[in-house]
């Protein structure tokens, strides 16, 4: 008994020593198609040769922020969203989570959101594009956290309503490797303004007018430009009926690039950076007591390839 079970221990270790040679030699052929596509040096990680732009990324690498619109609000809030977002050459679904926490009644607020789990499937156009490494182009990735406070700077019915937002960017995102997030900080700040028109025993109750301004960085892998500045805005329209609420805008921010061609990583293939995205957004919501739900749709304009479908749910409860 005890030889066949040392026979058995043989036989294992010696079918390990004969198969660790064909797994070496199948890691070494997956990665030649990368190394031969991207001309890599033999020297350089491939993680420069990943290009930190909203346009070579997954949908939620470096979103567009939404305004706060001017105010601070007056309830706590819990939101999840089922999103999908689609273009060409990639197809990503996600779920989107938002706990917005008021600490001083209409005056201070901390936001935190994100998405803890997005699933995705690229064409091999857009996986050699965005310099991916995955081949295949599918899989799961979480991502980056973001978190704020958002501060009202006036309050008045006169004159518009002010409020100030400073947020920041965690590395927390996954898969840098199939560029889906950028594994780097960054963050943006900014003043929105709002102002609401009133009406009475209209259809409409209420019109709110609002904007933004802003500044927004982000870290990248660029030696000579370790980080990249944004000009952060916003316009839009939102409005109110008896229970539902209709809100768009127009939102983006200016990087620093724009389509100047860039060397990331392939000195033979500069890239144009297109570091600009602008979106237009629509959100269409059902309002009870306690919650809220509706659709929503966003559309790349500029520099951000997808169309993006939504389904949300928020959960609010007023603050005493």
């Amino acid at each position: 008994m005890e030889l066949f079970l040392n026979s058995k221990k043989i036989l294992f270790f010696a079918a390990l020593i004969v198969s660790f040679p064909f797994k070496v030699i199948i890691s070494q052929d997956d990665a030649t198609w990368w190394n031969e596509t991207h001309h890599w040096d033999g020297i350089t990680s491939w993680t420069q040769y990943i290009i930190y732009s909203p346009y070579y990324t997954g949908p939620n690498a470096l979103p567009v922020p939404f305004s706060q619109k001017g105010r601070v609000k007056d309830r706590f809030e819990l939101r999840m969203d089922l999103e999908s977002h689609v273009s060409k050459g990639d197809k990503t679904q996600d779920v989107f989570f938002d706990c917005y926490i008021p600490l001083v009644k209409s005056i201070i607020a901390l936001e935190f959101y994100g998405v803890p789990v997005e699933h995705y499937k690229m064409d091999e156009p857009t996986v050699i594009e965005r310099r991916v490494r995955n081949r295949s182009g599918e899989g799961f990735a979480t991502g980056d956290i973001y978190f704020s406070t958002i501060i009202q700077v006036i309050k008045n019915q006169r004159m518009p309503d002010i409020a100030l937002r400073m947020a920041c960017k965690t590395a927390s995102g996954s898969q840098l490797s199939d560029a889906r997030n950028t594994d780097a900080p960054g963050y943006f700040f900014d003043l929105s303004l709002g102002k609401d028109v009133m009406f009475t025993d209209k259809f409409i109750h209420k019109i709110r007018i609002h904007g933004m301004i802003g500044f927004y960085s982000w870290q990248m892998n660029l030696p000579e430009n370790r980080q990249n500045d944004a000009i952060l805005f916003g316009a839009g329209l939102d409005l109110n009926f008896s229970r539902f609420y209709l809100n768009n805008s127009l939102d983006g921010y200016l990087g620093y690039f724009g389509n100047e061609l860039v060397i990331v990583g392939d000195k033979e293939e500069p890239v144009s950076f297109r570091d600009r995205p602008i979106v237009y957004r629509l959100d269409i919501m059902k309002q009870t007591d306690h919650f809220d739900f509706g659709l929503g749709y966003q559309v790349g304009l500029n520099d951000f390839i997808y169309q993006s479908f939504k389904a949300s749910l928020i959960y609010h409860l007023s603050f005493l």
